[in-house]
C-alpha cells in the first residue's frame, strides 16, 4: 500500500468557512495522517496546493500531483458546509467514484472509522456513509482507487466540537483504514517500561575515608583494627587540620 493524500482547495482558493475554516483544517488532518502514517512505515506522499488562483486550476493541480506519484490509493481531505450555522450534529461521509467498488469500500471503512472515533453523526448509514458521485474532479481523474473525506461540517457547533475534541482518534482512524489496517487506531507504549533501579547499597563512608585519608598524607600513624569509626575519622581530620593547617 502505497498512499497519496492532499488537503481540499489551496492556499489561494478557500473552501468553506464557518466556525473553522476547511482549508486549514484540511491541512492539520493530512498532515498529521502523513505524520501517523510515516511512523508506522506505510509509504505516503502528502501535498498541499499553495499555488492555484482559481478552483478549477486548483483541481487540476491537484490531480496531476497525485497521478504523478507511485501509488496504490488517492486521498483527499475536505470539511462540508450547509448554508446556515447550526448547533444540531450533521456528521462525516465519504464520497468514491460512482464505478469504484475499491472506491466505495474504502469509502465506507473510513466514514465508519471516523464516527466510531468520534461521535460524529454517520451520514447516508444505510450506505455506510460512502456516497458515490460521478461529478467530482479528483474522483474523475485521478487513475487509482480514491476517496475524498468530508470530515465533519464547518458550520455544526456539535460537529466542530466532536472534531476539536477527537481530532487525534480521528486522524487515526483515517490512517487505520487507508493503511489497511497497520496503524493502531489508539498509541500504544511502544518503549518497555524502565526497570526501576537498584536501590543504593549503604557506603562504608568511614572506611572509605580513612584509606583516602592514607593515600594523601592524612594520618596519625595508627590503623584501626576493623572498620574505622566515624569518630575516629573526624579526630583524625581535626588533628591533622590542626597540626598542618591551622
Amino acid at each position: 500500500m502505497r498512499i497519496t493524500i492532499s488537503s481540499g482547495h489551496g492556499l489561494h482558493v478557500p473552501g468553506a468557512r464557518g466556525l473553522i475554516d476547511e482549508v486549514t483544517e484540511a491541512r492539520r488532518v493530512t498532515n498529521r495522517v502523513g505524520e501517523i502514517l510515516r511512523a508506522a512505515n506505510v509509504p505516503v506522499w502528502v501535498f498541499h496546493d499553495d499555488t492555484s488562483r482559481n478552483q478549477r486550476d486548483n483541481v487540476n493541480h491537484i490531480v496531476a500531483q497525485h497521478n504523478a506519484q507511485q501509488r496504490t490509493l488517492d486521498v483527499s481531505i475536505h470539511f462540508n458546509a450547509v448554508a446556515v450555522t447550526r448547533d444540531a450534529g450533521i456528521g462525516v461521509e465519504v464520497l468514491h467514484h460512482l464505478s469504484s467498488a475499491v472506491g466505495r469500500n474504502m469509502a465506507e471503512r473510513v466514514a465508519r472509522a471516523i464516527s466510531q472515533a468520534s461521535g460524529l453523526i454517520l451520514r447516508h448509514p444505510q450506505r455506510g456513509g460512502a456516497v458515490p458521485r460521478s461529478d467530482i474532479g479528483f474522483l474523475n481523474n485521478t487513475r487509482e482507487p480514491a476517496i475524498l473525506v468530508e470530515v465533519c461540517f464547518v458550520n455544526s457547533r456539535t460537529d466542530v466540537r466532536l472534531y476539536q475534541e477527537s481530532f487525534e482518534q480521528i486522524c487515526r482512524a483515517i490512517a487505520h483504514e487507508i493503511s489497511e489496517r497497520r496503524v493502531p487506531m489508539n498509541p500504544t507504549q511502544t518503549t518497555p517500561p524502565m526497570t526501576p533501579a537498584a536501590p543504593p547499597q549503604p557506603s562504608d563512608w568511614a572506611r572509605e575515608a580513612w584509606e583516602w585519608g592514607t593515600a594523601n598524607g592524612i594520618t596519625d600513624g595508627t590503623n584501626p583494627q576493623g572498620a574505622p569509626t566515624r569518630e575516629q575519622v573526624v579526630q583524625l581530620l581535626y588533628n591533622f587540620y590542626k597540626n598542618h593547617v591551622a
